[in-house]
């Protein structure tokens, strides 16, 4: 009997550490989400400005009708220009980006979206580093995290 829980426990040690490193990727995932996003919301920014010279708040009421920008949180949102941090993206991406939302609405129409261009710019520089991120958490991040729940569930035994 004491063996059987001791196999036991080793087993649930074993997916503690395989559940850790899916955890881990899981996290690189929605912030690669939350910043392809932010491409998408820039980009859309970008072109209510300049085709149809819309007001910031009628482009938020805009953005918060639609369904594809969930990581966001655009609902809580008043104005565009006091756009929170999402909650999946790293404080060093969005002390990049969060340039963007503080100026908007500051520059005439052209110099808006030379604005939203660069930010667009920099915004895709950073999802793909994101993107690199995920493929590498993929490929270790699981593994590692089932080899060390299995070296210590070897211990335990």
């Amino acid at each position: 009997m004491s063996a059987v829980i001791r196999l036991l426990g080793a087993g649930l040690v074993v997916f503690a550490g395989w559940t850790a490193g899916r955890w881990l990727t899981e996290r690189k995932h929605r912030r690669l989400a939350a910043l392809e996003q932010l491409e998408r919301l820039i980009a859309l920014v970008q072109d209510e400005i300049l085709y149809r010279a819309a007001p910031l708040g009628e482009i938020l009421s805009t953005l918060q009708q639609r369904r594809d920008l969930p990581e966001l949180f655009l609902a809580d949102c008043a104005q565009l220009q006091e756009f929170a941090c999402p909650p999946a993206l790293d404080r060093p991406a969005w002390d990049q980006l969060q340039g963007f939302f503080a100026r908007l609405g500051s520059a005439a129409g052209q110099e808006e979206a030379r604005h939203c261009a660069y930010y667009l710019k920099r915004c895709a520089g950073l999802r793909g580093q994101a993107q690199k991120e995920y493929e590498q958490a993929k490929q270790l991040y699981t593994k590692a995290g089932l080899c060390c729940g299995a070296l210590v569930a070897l211990l335990l035994v």
